[in-house]
């Protein structure tokens, strides 16, 4: 009876065949796996090697109510900058995404025998590194309004952010279109007593001032120069020379001999002509031709 129970006890540890070729090919799977390097396994390997350790989680000292509660304001306060390549690749001293390889052959199919060099791009480099941010701000729509007091009594009601084109810089202004500033108020006076009377304005009337309170010597330059209008920003002496323009006109074709030959041959009397001598020559082959089954549908 104990002759029998040990051999049961020992055929018990004796593990089954299908078993261990089960094991052995699983341990061959996993190292085939771990040799090839396009494998999940191959990439766990790789992380578990380069990866620091893992620091011993230190013990936190439980904050105070007035800590804590200046660290929730800051933790709100702060900017949350969502997850990017930047963030992947942080506190990396070499990271392996910014070399390339370098093949010189050209062709579809065939490859050259030599291993293929590697070559570090300083621009994905940079980008695994830094990240680009557009701050484009908020957008406030303008509330105020110029309200200068215009020739014809009324004010102005242009809502420019900052300087209107016809009354300089917008200053605020009460319902008369005065100036609500002492130092505005004077320096408006100032310059009223400042104008010169005498010139001649472009409609043949008496203009007090060189240039009228709407008016930017610099903002008139630059529509003169652009329009090749004088408008009278020149002064006193006359109309003034009449500026150049320096734009470029894109309607206007060049002066070539092609440009001058389309233009006699596309003109509309030639091409009248042709379309007369073209409906001509149909009708004359019509006629010719017009009994015969062969020409007939031509």
């Amino acid at each position: 009876m104990v002759a029998k129970s040990r051999y049961v006890s020992v055929a018990g540890l004796k593990k089954d065949p299908a078993t261990l070729v089960s094991q052995a090919r699983k341990r061959t799977g996993s190292s085939e796996e771990a040799c090839d390097p396009t494998s999940a396994a191959a990439q766990l390997h790789w992380l578990q090697r380069h990866l620091p350790p893992a620091l011993p989680p230190s013990p936190r000292v439980p904050l105070g109510p007035e800590e804590a509660e200046k660290l929730a304001a800051e933790r709100a306060r702060a900017p949350v900058v969502p997850f990017g390549v930047d963030l992947c690749y942080w506190g990396r001293e070499e990271p392996m995404a910014g070399k390339i390889l370098k093949s010189d052959s050209e062709h579809r199919f065939w490859k050259p025998r030599e291993v293929d060099a590697e070559v570090e791009s300083a621009a994905v480099s940079e980008s695994l590194r830094s990240r680009q941010i557009t701050f484009a701000g908020r957008f406030e729509p303008v509330q105020h309004r110029c309200r200068a007091p215009r020739p014809d009594g009324r004010l102005c009601e242009r809502q420019d952010r900052l300087k209107c084109p016809f009354h300089g810089k917008i200053i605020p202004r009460d319902d008369t279109g005065r100036p609500l500033h002492p130092e505005d108020r004077a320096r408006e006076q100032k310059q009223r007593l400042q104008r010169p009377a005498g010139r001649r304005g472009r409609s043949g009337g008496r203009v007090s001032g060189v240039f009228a309170a709407w008016q930017d010597p610099e903002l008139m330059r630059d529509v003169e120069a652009a329009t090749g209008v004088d408008l009278g920003s020149s002064g006193p002496g006359g109309k003034g020379r009449r500026r150049r323009s320096g734009l470029t006109d894109l309607k206007r074709q060049a002066d070539t001999a092609r440009a001058r030959i389309a233009k006699k041959v596309f003109a509309k009397a030639a091409v009248q002509r042709v379309v007369t001598a073209m409906n001509q020559m149909d009708r004359k082959k019509h006629e010719k031709f017009a009994n015969q089954f062969n020409y007939a549908l031509h």
